[in-house]
């Protein structure tokens, strides 16, 4: 099967008002608000697609590094591990926020493996193209400002990934074709 690109959208922090948006953002890490913009943004091209009919994979290498910053730091401080914080540094935290946000209801995964990140997305969306009629890849790595250079001297692939979502929208069938 061969998979074709419908759409694909890129936002940046810098990019945002975080007081211009809406109040379900306002407790969202900025992998969650990155994410569920650039998915917005790409499922705009297809308003009349049921959401279930929509698989959606979140790859990132690290997952929610903010808010495992956040449990550690408050860990530190209480010796108490706060289960909010917890759920919130796990990688599937923001799919699952921008499943609820967006009403995503087709099958949903997150993928981090490394250097192969990128390329285990890709190989699973096709995958999943078997199951829905369109799958929806979002790259997402937002990595606070003090620690970016330490990640990108130990993991320098990351460069094209860091602080941005990549979100891309694929079909089984190419749209507009007869």
């Amino acid at each position: 099967m061969k998979k074709y690109l419908v759409a694909e959208s890129i936002v940046k922090p810098d990019k945002i008002d975080l007081s211009q948006l809406d109040a379900k953002y306002r407790k969202a890490t900025m992998n969650m608000v990155l994410s569920s913009i650039a998915c917005e943004n790409v499922l705009q091209s297809i308003p009349n697609v049921a959401r279930n009919e929509i698989s959606v994979i979140f790859a990132t290498h690290f997952g929610e590094v903010e808010a495992s910053l956040d449990f550690l730091f408050t860990y530190r401080q209480t010796q108490v591990s706060s289960p909010i914080l917890f759920q919130n540094s796990l990688h599937n935290s923001s799919l699952g926020f921008s499943s609820l946000t967006l009403n995503l209801t087709g099958p949903g995964l997150t993928i981090s493996a490394d250097k192969d990140t990128e390329s285990s997305a890709q190989l699973t969306a096709l995958s999943l193209l078997n199951w829905t009629p369109y799958v929806l890849v979002c790259f997402i790595d937002y990595i606070p400002d003090k620690l970016i250079a330490s990640y990108l001297r130990n993991h320098p692939y990351l460069e094209k990934f860091i602080n941005q979502a990549h979100a891309y929208l694929y079909s089984r069938n190419r749209i507009g074709a007869n």
